[in-house]
């Protein structure tokens, strides 16, 4: 008995009608219909009664309907128990802290993974705080992260250095700029990265730090979005420099202003201390 066809069954038991059960299988209603016949030449009995009002379920088929419900659910823990111990055996993962992604030679890494099979990522961005709550609980054993960490029972390694510039459109005053103070946007409306990153928190304690709080108008949450919302007059933006000046968006340097640090983490007693210096090592000679 082939267990794909139990999801053909099951929704033609709660659809009751094969023609909108196909629909949602996208069979043709034909092709539905021959599975559904195969099924209780199978289990040797009728599964459905055939009437003007659609299809009615005979009472094996409601047994049917309630066993192969289980039957899935026990199939996908076998799957998803198999996942696991596959991703043990490649149990060597790197976190990613949201907006790395951008500014990593992912070709690197993807290079690295294909001639190391210990070594997988899991491409989902996240927070700064959840990615080293993930290495310091041994959850991944390597994480790009934004700023330096001082959790004593971490490593890191500086991977990338950006500036944070000022992003403004052609007829905005500040165009011709050739460096601003942070204290040139206390009256501008901008857009910033979103709470899940770093540089949110960083920009709104630096404002804060000089003496104002600033108008943030719009959150985001990738650098693309900063670049459309300048372009279009919106607001001005504040990012690490991610995209080129071209004739409507330039970027302005911000005077004093720190950079965008990108940090290598990983725990002074990780079991996977040798895969992660290897990692390291084959990453630095790729990127010179």
């Amino acid at each position: 008995m082939n267990t794909k066809n139990f999801k053909c069954f099951q929704t033609v038991y709660e659809e009751r009608n094969l023609q909108k059960a196909a629909g949602k299988l996208f069979l043709s209603p034909q092709g539905l219909s021959k599975i559904i016949k195969s099924l209780e030449d199978e289990v040797g009995t009728p599964l459905f009664i055939r009437s003007k009002e659609g299809l009615i379920p005979t009472e094996s088929g409601k047994v049917f309907y309630e066993k192969s419900k289980l039957l899935n659910r026990d199939l996908n823990d076998l799957f998803a128990s198999i996942d696991a111990l596959n991703s043990r055996a490649a149990r060597f993962q790197i976190g990613f802290s949201s907006g790395t992604l951008r500014a990593l030679d992912v070709s690197v890494i993807r290079k690295i993974m294909a001639e190391h099979s210990e070594i997988v990522a899991s491409w989902h961005e996240r927070s700064n705080d959840t990615v080293m709550k993930q290495v310091l609980h041994n959850e991944v054993g390597f994480g790009f992260v934004i700023g330096q960490p001082s959790h004593q029972e971490l490593k890191c390694c500086k991977i990338k250095s950006i500036d944070v510039v000022l992003y403004v459109y052609r007829e905005h005053p500040l165009w011709d700029a050739v460096e601003v103070d942070l204290t040139a946007i206390k009256e501008e409306p901008l857009i910033s990265m979103n709470e899940n990153y770093h540089i949110y928190h960083d920009v709104i304690a630096a404002c804060r730090m000089n003496g104002f709080h600033p108008n943030i108008i719009a959150k985001v949450s990738e650098g693309e979005s900063i670049y459309q919302l300048v372009k279009n007059q919106i607001g001005i933006g504040i990012s690490p420099r991610f995209f080129p000046d071209n004739e409507e968006v330039r970027a302005i340097p911000i005077r004093d202003a720190y950079t965008w640090d990108i940090y290598g983490i990983y725990r002074c007693d990780a079991p996977d201390l040798e895969v992660i210096e290897k990692f390291l090592r084959i990453y630095k000679v790729n990127k010179q």
